[in-house]
């Protein structure tokens, strides 16, 4: 008789089996029973859509490495074969600009696809020769031509090179020069060659005016380029026609600037009878002198028309002078800027006169724009001693907030800082000491303004507000004087004016 633990197992036993049972029956039911017509075979990937690439071949190529060529190629070996990217790789190579074309062939072998890229690569500059040159050297050609061993030989870029050796020629006193183009006009050269025929080297002996009675011809002669040379010709007084054509320009201009709005200028060409030396002549029509009739401004609302008038110089009834005419363009601006219209624009129109021949109204058109006074003044100390103490620089600016901007006083302050010794001031390196003016559209609106080595976060200025930056770089402690006069205008407080 089993015991309760055996008759336990037993069930389970027989439970399993059942179970076992069910599970065969329905796998029967799934899987038809084997035959051997049919085999089954384990599931596999899908087979390739077309052949692989058995292997990538380069041809044609000289100077550019091949894997530089592979670099540019998305067709690999052991990679499907694929016709577009074929071409895509052909475009990719041919817009590399090593290549002027790309030809492609394809072969079947047993392990797939043979590609070839045949690259036909663009010629490059392997020399550059100048050939029948004698009043020039090679090395200065060679600068003046703009090419280089290495660059690829352009044709265009070829014929650049002998306009510009042509040119350069001419100024140099070899008008009749001609240059010629021996090697790299073709597509199996290597090298750019010149061949130069010179001619004569022509130089100016004597520069004569004729016609001139305003001014005299040492005077006129300080206005042009082409000039005899100097220490028996041996430096400058080359013939170049383009500065004789600039220099006509040039003595017409200076005439216009007196009022003789009619001058004509010509010039005569003599050589001697060994085509070599030059005796340039220029001849001179002045025509008439252009008086000024009347004077006016217009457009000012802030300051008297006749108080304005009175402050020119160039007056009715006196012949027209550019220079006057541009000093007083700037007197007016002055008398704008001292009054804090720093930013009005004074423009002066000639007008001619047609009942009048001979005269002419000058009329000054001035827009005022709106008055300023002086917001926060912003020091920005830079250079290798940035140590100064800004007090030492607002202590030299003759301004303070709240007073109206005088520009007449702001280039003063810039004057004074220059003066003081206390500052670098080189104008070719860009260092002195410099006062700027802000434009308001450009002011600091509640943002962080540079002073000295750190910063300094002012409050937004008013409409009718402008800032003022000075830049300045401290010279060397060496260079400093042993002792600094104190401003004349004592100490000012420099913050913002409220």
């Amino acid at each position: 008789m089993l015991s309760r633990n055996q008759s336990s197992s037993l069930v389970e036993c027989v439970v399993l089996s059942v179970v076992l049972m069910a599970i065969g029956t329905t796998a029967g039911i799934a899987q038809p029973p084997y035959d051997p017509q049919f085999p089954i075979v384990p599931e596999q990937l899908p087979a390739p859509q077309g052949p692989l690439v058995a292997e990538v071949r380069i041809t044609g190529n000289e100077t550019v490495k091949q894997d530089t060529v592979l670099s540019y190629l998305r067709t690999r070996k052991d990679r499907l074969y694929d016709p577009e990217t074929l071409q895509a790789d052909k475009r990719r190579l041919t817009s590399s600009n090593l290549f002027r074309e790309v030809r492609i062939y394809t072969q079947e072998a047993a392990e797939g696809m043979v590609v070839t890229f045949e690259v036909f690569e663009r010629p490059t500059i392997r020399a550059i020769e100048f050939r029948g040159n004698r009043g020039l050297t090679d090395r200065a050609l060679a600068k003046q031509c703009g090419l280089t061993v290495g660059d690829s030989l352009n044709f265009y870029a070829i014929e650049e090179a002998r306009r510009k050796i042509e040119d350069y020629y001419r100024s140099k006193g070899f008008p009749k020069a001609e240059v010629s183009v021996i090697e790299g006009n073709e597509p199996e050269h290597r090298a750019a060659v010149f061949a130069v025929a010179e001619g004569p080297l022509q130089r100016i002996e004597k520069v004569e005016f004729v016609g001139n009675s305003f001014v005299s011809a040492g005077r006129l002669e300080t206005q042009i380029q082409s000039k005899p040379g100097y220490l028996y010709y041996l430096f400058r007084g080359k013939v170049d026609r383009s500065k004789i054509e600039a220099d006509v320009e040039k003595l017409t201009a200076y005439y216009r600037s007196f009022g003789f709005f009619k001058a004509r200028i010509g010039r005569e060409l003599e050589f001697d009878e060994n085509n070599k030396w030059l005796t340039l002549r220029f001849v001179i029509d002045e025509g008439p002198q252009f008086v000024v009739r009347n004077v006016s401004v217009f457009g000012n609302s802030t300051f008297d028309t006749p108080a304005l008038e009175a402050s020119l110089n160039l007056q009715s009834g006196q012949y027209f002078n550019q220079g006057k005419m541009d000093r007083d363009v700037n007197t007016l601006r002055d008398v704008y800027g001292g009054q804090g219209y720093i930013f009005a624009d004074v423009k002066a129109e000639p007008r001619f006169s047609f009942e009048n021949p001979g005269e002419l109204d000058l009329v000054y058109n001035v827009s005022e724009g709106e008055q300023f006074r002086v917001g926060r003044i912003n020091v920005h100390i830079s250079g290798e001693f940035p140590h100064t103490r800004e007090s030492v620089i607002l202590d030299r600016m003759s301004l303070r907030p709240g007073d109206i901007v005088d520009i007449r006083e702001v280039r003063s302050s810039e004057r004074r800082l220059k003066a003081s010794q206390l500052f670098e001031t080189d104008p070719q390196s860009g260092k002195e000491p410099r006062v700027v003016i802000r434009p308001p559209d450009l002011s600091d609106t509640g943002g962080i303004a540079q002073q000295g080595s750190g910063t300094v976060r002012g409050q937004s200025p008013d409409r009718d507000e402008v800032e003022i930056d000075v830049y300045v770089d401290p010279a060397p402690p060496m260079s400093r004087l042993p002792q600094v006069a104190p401003s004349p205008y004592g100490p000012f407080s420099y913050g913002p004016s409220r």
